[in-house]
């Protein structure tokens, strides 16, 4: 079930549609025509459902539009034409009043559309729409942003627990629940398609004790990330889905301290490891429920793209299957960015700059560059240092500019007790200079994350 603010951005984006139609209307039709009429009719009903909660303000700050204070951060083609409409005309943002009336909206929407719309508009009588500098707390529209992080959160824990009963279950019956697995599967994709940026923030939480189970989770939202991104149908990001969250489950057939063995593996333990992708295919091919892909993921995903490396070892040549190609990339980075008993964990950009020197070999080209662009220059979780010589916190990505961050460490090196969020693409002032490593200032993202 969706929440209060997400029905209320939805009727919100509903409404500027049709707004933006009827903008575009006023330019093409001329005045009185009766299909403008209706586009009005349209706008103003869709408005006075929207007032009955009180007003609503829309401005523009930076490079999102914050509605009532909330910032709208899904990816949305009618919310950047009406930023972009915005910018155009000058305009920081534009309230409409309780008490609107009909009339005055047609006004309006006949004179934003002019050429000279402010001098058409000032010669109406509108009392209900008001346009200028809308003051809002840009911490307090932070807050709320916090605020649906924490719910995430909440979120996303669930989905581990729910990981490691499936898992653990496996282990102990030699069964895969695929009811448990489609339905965890199902309520990520879901939980993700709201809010990317949110999950990915979550994705640098590493927590070493959980790793097995986050490691399904984490796997799973990486690659249906990138599965959306390449206009995968819902069916076929179950499917992919699935596949990834199972990937692994050849695992539970390996003892403990082979898995977690601190020091270098023997020839023998190295065999044992590698046969998990074998074991893993056979127990899901007698698993009625879950997708064959399942089964074709978990054999393939340690062979390389160009099939001269990893294992199990082919007998004959494949083309590796397109699921295959996605997860293997994202069980690398997830691997590599989260502490291990044998190895530190790298940071974002030090595994994404690993994954991109295997393109080619262990992973498909196009994949690693399309992985890369969609974690961005300054994947979330990445700890910066700014010119200023604070340090930051890649908190929320800006699709193509400056992410935001929290402000950790002031400039002469003390932790704030309050960590201040800035989005960069609105300061001249900062810049990321550098990536930092947090290990060396005693913090983690957990903590970062989890503060208000």
């Amino acid at each position: 079930m969706e929440d209060k603010e997400s029905i209320f951005l939805q009727e919100v984006e509903e409404m500027l549609t049709e707004l933006n139609v009827a903008l575009k209307g006023f330019q093409i039709y001329p005045p009185g025509h009766s299909v403008l009429k209706n586009i009005t009719l349209r706008v103003n009903n869709l408005l006075i459902n929207l007032l009955k909660e009180g007003d609503l303000n829309i401005s523009l700050m930076g490079q999102d539009l914050v509605i009532n204070g909330i910032p709208f951060l899904r990816a949305s083609g009618v919310i950047e034409s009406f930023k972009q409409e915005m910018r155009k005309k000058e305009i920081e943002g534009i309230s409409f009043l309780g008490g609107l009336e009909e009339g005055e909206l047609k006004g309006f929407i006949e004179s934003f559309s002019s050429k000279n719309w402010r001098e058409e508009l000032d010669k109406r009588k509108i009392s209900h729409i008001k346009i200028g500098k809308i003051s809002i707390d840009l911490q307090s529209a932070a807050k709320k942003v916090v605020s649906k992080q924490e719910t995430f959160q909440k979120i996303y824990q669930g989905n581990i627990n729910r990981a490691e009963e499936i898992i653990e279950g496996a282990a102990r019956i030699k069964e895969v629940e695929s009811d448990k697995v489609n339905s965890t599967v199902e309520n990520i994709l879901q939980s993700l398609l709201k809010d990317k940026s949110a999950f990915l923030s979550l994705n640098s939480i590493k927590n070493y004790d959980n790793y097995t189970f986050a490691h399904c989770v984490d796997t799973c939202m990486l690659s249906l990330i990138q599965g959306e991104s390449l206009n995968f149908s819902k069916d076929n990001l179950l499917e992919l889905g699935v596949s990834a969250f199972l990937h692994d489950l050849g695992k539970i057939s390996i003892p403990e301290q082979i898995l977690n063995k601190p020091s270098k593996l023997t020839l023998a333990e190295e065999a044992i490891i590698q046969e998990h992708p074998i074991k893993g295919a056979k127990l899901l091919q007698q698993t009625e429920g879950i997708t064959p892909l399942a089964a074709v993921v978990a054999f393939e995903h340690h062979i390389y793209y160009n099939l001269e490396g990893g294992y199990p070892k082919l007998k004959q040549e494949r083309k590796l299957n397109l699921f295959t190609m996605i997860i293997a990339i994202a069980d690398v980075y997830d691997a590599l960015t989260t502490l291990r008993p044998y190895r530190r964990p790298f940071l974002p950009y030090q595994a994404l700059r690993t994954i991109s020197q295997l393109a080619g070999t262990q992973f498909e080209p196009f994949l690693v560059r399309n992985f890369v662009r969609l974690l961005g220059p300054y994947p979330i979780g990445s700890f910066v240092r700014l010119n200023t010589n604070e340090l930051g916190f890649i908190w929320k990505l800006n699709p193509g500019r400056l992410p935001w961050v929290k402000i950790i460490f002031d400039a002469e090196g003390k932790k704030l007790e309050d960590f201040l969020i800035v989005d960069l693409s609105l300061q001249r002032e900062r810049e990321i200079v550098f990536y930092d490593n947090p290990l060396f200032k005693g913090i983690t993202a957990e903590e970062i994350i989890s503060s208000r």
